[in-house]
Formats: structure tokens, sequence, C-alpha cells
């Protein structure tokens, strides 16, 4: 790699990404929306250009003069009662930027998607890079649309272009600077009004530096038109409220809330929700399709790519401690 655009590069991910590829001396362009803050890549020695992943022309402009893009821009909401812009920028933007990698004659293309853009495993069974999606039961935009938009990157594949595709897991740790939501999830416990209470279910969860690393590895050591799992814990939800206790010192009693209850609670949130036109702290179309654990195996990318992955608790210390250094928690 010579020269490296990462869109979405001054986002959660996408700055890590700049990170990895300025540590192996790598330049690095980031591509950035006009009034996109840039603290995450504040000091480093990376080329910001403004421009928005919807215009063919700001994409061309973008890749010129390139050898690797990594595509990692994407709006990630769990609550989007309108989710237009979603589709737009996760969908068209993916397009657009394929279509100008491949006009341009760039070598090598790493492209972001996301374990909801697979299935959801068999109960007691991990899911891998070919985990076929079956979330249709649900309405799930940010699902559904990583689905579409991996879908795109990979019919570029076909056509020839040297396409990657990165899948990570639930990524959190420094850095979440919207924040995503699963870093709202770590907000949350935080609150001192945030009842002790968890249902059933579970997530596969990596800490967003490990994520980034194992992009530039597929650069450097993956396959074309090949998919690789980034993430690296399995837990419960309760399992994850335990790690994030004994990563932050606490001994706070959780208590198991039977599902109709839970399911109760969540509507009231998301009724609160349309009536203010403010978030609730858990989506309805999050919490079910958590309900079926999300559990997969990151054999691939450890075996091909050398891939390592840090505990989750050091991931939820550092989380909690730059969501306190910078007033969200």
């Amino acid at each position: 790699m010579r020269k490296a655009l990462v869109t979405g590069g001054c986002g959660f991910l996408g700055s890590q990404i700049v990170k990895s590829l300025l540590g192996r001396g790598v330049a690095v362009r980031a591509l950035a929306l006009p009034k996109e803050r840039t603290d995450n890549v504040s000091g480093l020695d990376v080329e910001i250009v403004r421009g928005d992943v919807r215009s063919p022309d700001d994409c061309r402009a973008a890749v010129a003069g390139c050898d690797v893009v990594f595509h990692a821009a994407a709006i990630y909401q769990a609550w989007a009662p309108d989710p237009t812009l979603m589709y737009d920028v996760n969908n068209r933007g993916t397009f657009h930027v394929m279509e100008a990698c491949r006009r341009e004659g760039v070598e090598k293309v790493v492209y972001t998607a996301s374990i909801v853009s697979l299935g959801r495993p068999p109960m007691g069974t991990l899911g891998d890079e070919r985990t076929r999606y079956d979330a249709w039961e649900l309405d799930f935009p940010y699902s559904r649309a990583k689905l579409h938009s991996r879908e795109i990157a990979e019919c570029f594949a076909q056509w020839g272009l040297d396409v990657r595709v990165v899948c990570p897991g639930m990524i959190f740790g420094p850095g979440d600077i919207a924040p995503t939501p699963s870093g709202k999830l770590i907000l949350e416990m935080l609150k001192a009004n945030t009842p002790p209470i968890y249902v059933d279910g579970g997530a596969s969860f990596v800490d967003v530096r490990d994520a980034a690393e194992v992009h530039v590895l597929v650069a450097e050591k993956g396959r074309a038109g090949e998919r690789y799992l980034a993430t690296a814990h399995n837990l419960s939800n309760y399992e994850f409220l335990m790690a994030a206790c004994r990563a932050l010192g606490t001994n706070r009693k959780y208590f198991k809330l039977p599902l109709p209850a839970a399911r109760a609670v969540v509507a009231a949130m998301e009724l609160q929700a349309k009536r203010t036109g403010t978030e609730p702290p858990l989506a309805r179309v999050f919490f079910e399709y958590s309900l079926k654990p999300s559990f997969f195996d990151n054999g691939k990318s450890v075996r091909e790519l050398g891939a390592t992955y840090r505990d989750v608790e050091t991931s939820i210390r550092d989380a909690v401690a730059w969501f306190r250094a910078n007033g969200m928690a």
C-alpha cells in the first residue's frame, strides 16, 4: 500500500483504520462530510478531503491517486423512524464509491459490512462468513441496509474489482464520538437510574482497534471477493453486564426480566420516543434482533490474517475512560 483513502475516516471505526495505516507508513486520505468533526484524527498526518459518498463527483475526486480504498462510511443507527437517509448513504453511497474505484483503477477495496448483514445462526451454533441473512421478519433498517450494501460491493467483485469484505461484530472502545448504538449500551449502564435488569439474548463484540486492524490485514493478506469476520467475544446479555461490572470494579446485581414484561417496557419507550422525537434508550428492532443470540466464529481471520483480539474487559474500561474524558459519561 502506498496511498489509501478511508471513507468515514474521522468516524469511530474509520479513524482507527487511519491510525493502523499510519503506523505502517502508509499515506492516508480521509473523506469526511462537509461539517463533520475531525477530533478523532486531530494531530495526525492525514489529508482530509470534504465530500459526500452520495455524490459521484466527490467519490471520484476522493479515490483519485489512491491504490487502496477502505469504504467505512455508513450511518449506524438502531432507531430510524425514517430510514431514507440511512439507505441512501449505505446503499447508493456504496455504489458510488465502488464505481469510482472501478473507473479510477484502484487496486484493492476493503468494504466494511457488519455481522448484521449476515444471518443469526441457530441456537447453540456459531455463524461464519457464509451464514445467510435471516432477519426478514424484522423491519430493521440498519441490518437490511448493510445486507444490500454488502451485496452491492460483492457484485462489483463478481465483475472483476478486487473487493474484500469485513464483517465486524458489535464495535465498542475509545473514540465513539457519535456515539454508536454499541457505545450507548455502555453509557446506559453508567447511569445511576438505569434499572438493573436484563433479558435473554446476546451478541458478538469486538474492540474497535482490533476491528480496524483486521481491515488493514485484509488489505495486506486477504483474498479478493472473500468475507472476513472481525469479532471476538460471544456474550449473552448477562455475560456482557458481568464483564462490564468486572471492568468497572462494581458488583451490581442484575435481575432477569420476563420477556412479556421486557417487550412492554421497550414498547413504552418506543411510544415515548415517537411522541418526543428523542431516541429511546433501547430501540424495539434492536431489542428483538438481539433476543436470538448472534454468535460467530472468528477463526478465518485468525488463521488467514493472523488477527489477534484483546480481552473484553480492557475494551470496556478504555471505552468508559474515553467517554468520561470527553464529558459523555
